[in-house]
């Protein structure tokens, strides 16, 4: 049942545009008016028959057979229930007098238009004054028709054709204006004795009426049978997110948003209701003013890698990924896009909703709709700066004596566990520890803080700038900005120059062109590791020798682990550069009033430019750890995409009646996509700072391209059809049929069929007496959506070309496998919409439930073949789960609102299958084991793997034990003592490997909670995970001492003598720290994500100072997060696009907080 939705209401009989309907019937009014034929009110005749009904079910029903409009109150007509009227070709007039005669309503005919007020004592009219001004929306355009009251009054006047009205005052103490507007929010002017008002009104949408954007069109939130949530621009603007991902955190229900780490303008880990795909991308498909976007790592591994002692030493997955870490964890294609450019975000969760976008759309999507001008607008410019300051949350390590009392201890156990095992007290390692007892030359005399040397607080600014407007036939939007963010370590920072264009002219009635040009350039400064190099640094050695050059970390300078000075580290280089653009051209055909035809042709660009340089002083990460960099090793590449769109859609929408909505679209779209890359990579520079150009090198080391590298098409058909009956029932069904490039021929096409069903039961006649219900509909819907995340033609066995003995030669790389298909993912879905209380409280309930048979995976074949890999259709993986999501306002005054938005989600994950193949292992398989991570049948995503511990053995007792169970002690840990790790061992008497944590939420959510009164706002936005694991991979290393490296204070609170109640081990040189479930954590949390203070500056003084809005923000990210988690922050991931992975926190970039201030001025 359709509810009132604020001061004003207006009841309709489709979707239109308020503003030039209400101009054009103004006009119409005033020219009528003045006919000699014109319609009097009491020609206005109608037959009525309503029994027991609400005064705003009878307006509606007047309304339905005439095509008045009723403007009122909402709280005047509250006292009016249970109304039973009979009428046979009355006048209007004459019912409402029946009706309302000797009550306290009276009506103000205003041509088609009645306005209802209470009746009240009319002012005594001695002494007028005059009053004057202009009525206009927020973008300056003259509103025709605007109520014009003095409260408590009857009297009033009604706005001109150009929003003009001149009103007679009374004398009166404390007048106040009410300018009430259909579809606008009302507003209250306290008169203090101005003579030229403006008056600026808002938009007052109610909820289910809101338009939110689907694929290929848009459709009110009450039609929608899918499951769509839209994400409020307005409280992601002043937020400094550097892209529009990460800003999606805590938004929406269902919808997991995680950033990787630290970096600027870095990588986000997005998941909508869980992820299934084994191999490819897990990150929903972005449709970017309709450009489809994927989320991509573009780095280019060119050999200029450097160790990481914190992967190296911690029982890591790669020892040499501090570059490449930092580049797909530091790269994001979505920072192109400036967020004050976005008008509108959308979420599409369901297959109703996805599977127009077929094989795509496995994962969600996400339309992104950027701004546009509006007609008859006049110029409005835009002008937006802030700058903030980004601090690091610094890690604590141990300073120089503490860092001299651990190392001493550890070394004189290690002396003691040796002469007690009885082995011969010779050898490097006790020559270390005898020069760690007894050498004091052995440290150095510094008291260095490393990590304080790499950190620092960044400087972050922004400015854009926009204009917009638009004439009768045309309108037109630009814009462009610059952010420059400068990383919390040394030598990082990301810099951004972005903007769009859009043009869209009417050139006939029927004949429409649209133009649309996003364009984006981003450049990061990444780090290579330097932060971990700080973590573990010694304190006790100084950053230079004498001379100024990089001093060595004395012993441990000649690790194969790869510890090096951090400072020297920093002088690498480790640049991006990528350049953007996503550009369209349509054209559309309006015929027979109901039938639109649009053609359009799209072209999404991406050129990327990468610069790696390690210095000659520099070591690099080799097979066996480090190496020398033998004279600087450098590595310059690119890469181009282009990815094209040619799309053509027919919409049919039509209104047979009050009863019979009908809209069907049909399309077909043909994507081609293209890509090359070059990489050559050069030792031996004569200079590190100048001459370390590709040119300068003495020795090529590696050089590769290709042109195309990659190239696919996919071909596709979409058909959707909406039929709404009596606005109640909806029902949807979609269809797609793609053909992709990317498969075997037999396996090419794919078919993604969807429909969903929907009930509005509060429409149905026994809801009519709940006043308070504006909305509550139940829907459903199962649909199929896919996946093609692989390379180009993986089902082709591939060769290429190499050099063998000085002659050119073939060599394998890819066997195929012509069996491979579609990942296809079944969804069903079920949800419960609600509003009530005209939009006082409103929200959705889902429960959902796919399956994803099919995922892709590349498996190691046996090493006779020669081949890498091999990719198989391998597993069959469930997600299922529910979301809630509620908003309000908890007060709504004039002066003061409370509103507050919670969402609450919760995905259960599970592999049903993990389908035999030629390779895989007969006994085992089930399991899938992926470095720290394992897929494993049964079970759900996201599971951590390593070995079992308990604890710490602290007994005579537990020690015999952990000997009798593990029988081969004297050879794999022959110091075995107690203070030492409690180890769990399998039947063969090794250490028993397992499940030891879930990187998977129980659940997770946000809320979102707004106070404004006045002028001013505060808006804070709250984070919350609960029941998920984190694997601390520097914690490995900080349970004990057992080497030169540094530690974090953690590794204080260890086990000895005096320390017998500790679960960390004790100190002992040279033992082994293995990753265990000690260094897995919960890691729930709850954070304020964010904290926005605006203030708004009177509109008076901003007319004085010619402009139509000011406002001022204070920004604070990242205040404060309630965790029991040991690390800096809960809310990391070490691999963004993985579903199997990404669960640890690798400890490569430091979390930050930031504040900012931002001023934003509009002028008209």
């Amino acid at each position: 049942m359709k509810k009132n939705t604020g001061w004003t209401h207006f009841y309709e009989k489709k979707p239109v545009n308020f503003l030039r309907v209400m101009k054009l019937l103004f006009v119409l009014m005033t020219v009528t008016s003045l006919s000699i034929s014109a319609k009097t009110f009491s020609q206005y005749r109608v037959t009525l028959d309503v029994r027991n009904v609400g005064v705003m079910e009878l307006f509606k029903e007047i309304q339905k057979k005439t095509n008045l409009y009723f403007v009122y109150n909402v709280e005047d007509l509250q006292q009016f229930q249970n109304l039973s009227v009979t009428a046979k070709n009355e006048s209007v007039e004459t019912v409402l007098q029946r009706v309302f005669g000797d009550k306290t309503l009276e009506f103000v005919y205003e041509g088609e238009v009645i306005i209802v007020k209470p009746k009240a004592e009319t002012a005594t009219p001695q002494q007028r004054n005059e009053v004057m001004g202009k009525v206009m929306d927020k973008f300056g355009t003259p509103l025709p028709g605007v109520s014009v009251l003095i409260k408590g009054t009857t009297l009033g006047v009604a706005t001109d054709v150009n929003g003009l009205f001149k009103l007679e005052l009374p004398k009166m103490e404390n007048m106040i204006l009410v300018f009430s507007f259909m579809g606008m929010e009302s507003q209250e002017v306290r008169y203090t004795g101005q003579k030229d008002l403006k008056i600026y009104m808002q938009e007052a949408t109610a909820e289910i009426d809101e338009v939110v954007v689907v694929g290929y069109g848009t459709t009110r939130k009450k039609d929608l049978t899918g499951s769509v949530v839209s994400v409020k621009t307005a409280e992601i603007k002043d937020v400094p997110f550097m892209s529009v991902d990460d800003a999606l955190a805590g938004k929406a229900a269902g919808v997991a948003v995680v950033k990787a780490d630290g970096s600027p303008g870095g990588a986000v880990r997005i998941r909508i209701r869980g992820g299934a795909s084994l191999l490819g991308t897990n990150d929903p498909l972005y449709v970017i003013d309709g450009i489809p976007t994927q989320v991509t790592d573009n780095y280019i591994n060119g050999q200029s890698d450097i160790t990481n002692p914190l992967e190296a030493a911690n029982y890591g997955e790669d020892f040499n990924n501090s570059v490449e870490g930092a580049f797909s964890r530091g790269l994001n294609n979505l920072a192109g896009l400036n967020i004050s450019d976005i008008e509108s975000i959308d979420i599409l969760k369901d297959a109703s909703a996805t599977a127009i976008y077929g094989s795509k759309a496995a994962n969600g999507v996400v339309i992104i709709t950027t701004k546009r001008g509006r007609q008859d607008m006049k110029p409005q410019f835009n002008f937006n700066y802030y700058v903030g300051v980004t601090t690091p949350i610094k890690e604590k390590v141990l300073n120089a004596a503490q860092y001299k009392s651990a190392l001493q201890e550890a070394a004189t156990n290690f002396l003691s566990s040796r002469e007690a095992s009885g082995r011969p007290m010779t050898g490097s390692q006790v020559e270390q520890a005898n020069k760690i007892l007894n050498d004091p030359s052995f440290f150095g005399n510094a008291d260095t803080d490393w990590v304080g040397l790499v950190l620092r607080n960044g400087i972050t600014q922004n400015v854009d700038v926009s204009v917009s407007g638009g004439g009768k036939n045309s309108k037109y939007y630009t814009s462009l900005s610059y952010t420059g963010q400068e990383g919390t370590l040394i030598g990082t920072d990301f810099k951004r120059i972005s903007g769009k264009i859009s043009l869209d002219n009417d050139i006939a009635k029927w004949f429409r062109l649209y133009a649309n040009l996003n364009y984006g350039y981003t450049k990061n400064n990444l780090t290579n590791g330097i932060y971990g190099q700080a973590l573990t640094a010694p304190p006790v050695f100084a950053p230079f020798n004498e001379d100024g050059s990089y001093a060595a970390l004395g012993d441990l300078s000649s690790d194969y682990r790869g510890y090096q000075n951090p400072l020297a580290v920093a002088q690498g280089t480790n640049l991006a550069k990528d350049y953007l653009l996503k550009g369209s051209l349509a054209a559309e055909i309006t015929f027979l009033r109901d039938f639109k035809f649009k053609s359009t042709v799209s072209v999404s660009y991406d050129a990327y430019n990468q610069l790696n340089y390690v210095p000659s002083f520099v070591e690099v990460g080799g097979f066996y750890g480090r190496e020398d960099s033998q004279g600087g090793l450098g590595t310059q590449a690119n890469s181009t995409t282009i990815n094209t769109f040619f799309e053509n859609t027919l919409t049919w929408d039509k209104e047979f009646n009050q009863n019979h909505r009908l809209n069907v679209l049909a399309g077909t779209s043909w994507e081609d996509y293209r890509s090359d890359y070059f990489s050559a990579t050069g030792r031996g520079y004569p200079d590190d700072d100048i001459l370390n150009n590709l040119s300068s090198a003495a020795t090529a080391v590696n050089v590769k391209g290709s042109n195309p590298e990659n190239r696919n098409s996919l071909l596709s058909f979409y058909l959707r059809a909406n039929y709404i009956w009596k606005d109640r029932y909806l029902f949807t069904f979609t269809g797609r049929a793609d053909a992709s490039s990317k498969f075997a021929p037999d396996n090419q096409y794919g078919f993604f069929p969807s429909g969903a069903i929907a009930w509005r039961i509060s429409q149905e006649n026994f809801m009519r007496d709940a006043e308070w219900i504006d909305e509550i509909k139940l829907r459903a819907s199962a649909g199929k959506t896919g996946t093609q995340s692989i390379g180009d033609h993986m089902w082709r066995t591939l060769y290429t070309t190499a050099s063998y003995g000085g002659k050119n030669a073939l060599i394998p790389t890819q066997l195929g496998n012509d069996k491979i298909k579609w990942e296809s993912t079944v969804q069903k879905d079920l949800g419960l919409d609600f509003s009530f209380w005209n939009g006082r409280l409103a929200g959705t309930f889902g429960y959902y439930h796919k399956v994803t048979d099919g995922a892709l995976l590349n498996l190691t074949p046996a090493p006779s073949s020669s081949y890498p890999t091999v990719v198989f259709n391998i597993a069959k993986v469930r997600n299922e789960g529910l979301e809630f999501d509620v908003h309000g306002d908890f007060i709504r005054k004039s002066n003061f609102k409370w509103s507050g938005a919670l969402n609450i989600s919760r995905n259960i994950s599970k592999v049903l299958d993990v389908a035999g193949n030629p390779f895989s292992d007969p006994n085992d398989r089930d399991n899938l084991n992926l470095g720290t991570s394992v897929v494993k049948e049964g079970e759900p995503l996201g599971l951590l793997w390593g070995r079992v511990a308990t604890g710490i053995i602290k007994s005579e007792e537990e020690l015999a034990a952990v000997k009798k169970e593990m029988p081969y002690w004297s050879s794999f840990d022959p110091y075995l003592s107690i203070g030492d790790v409690r180890y769990e061992f399998d039947e063969t008497g090794y250490w028993k490997e397992d499940v030891i944590g879930h990187a998977t939420p129980e659940f997770f959510g946000g809320y979102t909670n707004t106070f404004t009164w006045k002028n001013l706002s505060l808006l804070a936005l709250f984070t919350f995970s609960y029941g998920n694991d984190l694997m601390y991979q520097k914690d490995v290393s900080d349970m004990a001492m057992n080497s030169l490296a540094n530690r974090g204070t953690r590794v204080l609170n260890h086990y000895s003598e005096n320390n017998t109640a500790s679960n960390r081990p004790r100190y002992v040189l040279g033992n082994t720290n293995m990753l265990t479930s000690l260094n897995v954590y919960d890691a729930s949390y709850l954070k304020l994500k964010s904290l926005t203070l605006s203030y708004n500056l009177p509109k008076q003084i901003c007319q004085k100072c010619r402009l139509n809005a000011l406002s001022v923000y204070a920004t604070a990210t990242n205040l404060f997060t309630i965790t029991s988690y040991p690390g800096p922050d809960p809310e990391v991931s070490d691999d963004p696009t993985s579903v199997i992975g990404g669960g640890r926190d690798v400890s490569t970039y430091p979390i930050l907080s930031e504040f900012v201030l931002i001023f934003n001025y509009k002028m008209y």
